[in-house]
């Protein structure tokens, strides 16, 4: 025997449980997170505070992590240059004409940008503000929750521009 409290199975349920209901009580979901781990180091005699806190930097240690500001730096630089422009007016000339074209156009934003950056942590960090900025311009209004990286295209809120 291996000197566990609980079995793998009943770990898992108890982090689950104390997790969903935590989210039960309107707990943000980030403390949440954290505090679902608390009964677990409570009951557990092989497991830390020490533990938790070094494989909470581990998570955190990785270069995709650490790449991300770089990404957005790359991403404004891209928008002032007008590359972005440029990008969302090709992508509005292939599939513009088609219904819900907003959503599609995000769609072939998206194959430019996987294109340019390699990366998807790079495509999501930049084209959020990119194409809630090019919505804008567009003349949709930014505080709907009209169809963009952050919803998906199927929202029930209209996705016409303001007239």
């Amino acid at each position: 025997m291996s000197g566990n409290v609980l079995s793998a199975g009943q770990a898992a349920m108890v982090l689950f449980g104390v997790f969903v209901g935590l989210l039960i009580i309107r707990v943000p979901v980030a403390f949440a997170l954290g505090l679902a781990c608390v009964p677990i180091l409570l009951i557990e005699p092989h497991l830390s505070i020490m533990t938790l806190a070094q494989e909470t930097f581990n998570a955190y240690n990785s270069f995709i992590l650490l790449a991300v500001p770089f990404f957005l730096l790359t991403a404004n630089l891209m928008s002032i240059g007008g590359i972005t422009d440029r990008l969302v007016a090709l992508s509005r000339s292939m599939v513009g004409h088609w219904p819900g074209s907003l959503a599609q156009i995000n769609v072939v934003l998206s194959v430019f940008f996987a294109g340019i950056s390699g990366s998807s942590t790079a495509d999501a960090a930049s084209q959020s503000k990119i194409f809630i900025d090019a919505q804008t311009k567009e003349g949709y209004d930014p505080r709907s929750p009209s169809p963009s990286p952050r919803s998906p295209p199927c929202s029930p809120s209209s996705s016409r521009p303001r007239s």
